[in-house]
Formats: C-alpha cells, structure tokens, sequence
C-alpha cells in the first residue's frame, strides 16, 4: 500500500477517521461507494492537502 498524507487520515496504519470525512460522518444508506470515493478524493486534491509533506517516492507501508 503506497502511503500518502493528508487531513483526516489516522497516523499508523492507514485509515481514515470517520468523524474527519463529512460524508462519513452523516452517513446515510443511500450512499454508494462511488460517494466515498468522489468524497476522499476531493479532499486528497483540496489546497490543504497538497501542501502536506509526502512519504519519499516509492515507500509503502507494511505490517
């Protein structure tokens, strides 16, 4: 698994803290993945993140 940065996401291995993702938060069933999705990518591309330090090239996490 590539490791990236950015808000939301929980430190160690790598998740995402619902409470930090709008559309998780307020979940609803009617979501799809494709929600989720659209959802963690917008806020991978966001200013805010773009400017977070990266992982060097190439590292990815393992267990």
């Amino acid at each position: 698994m590539t490791l990236t940065r950015w808000t939301g996401m929980i430190i160690g291995p790598p998740r995402v803290d619902p409470r930090a993702i709008s559309v998780l938060a307020k979940w609803q069933n009617s979501y799809s993945i494709k929600v989720v999705l659209q959802e963690l990518r917008r806020l991978m591309m966001s200013k805010e993140n773009m400017k977070l330090p990266q992982p060097p090239e190439g590292q990815c996490y393992s267990n």
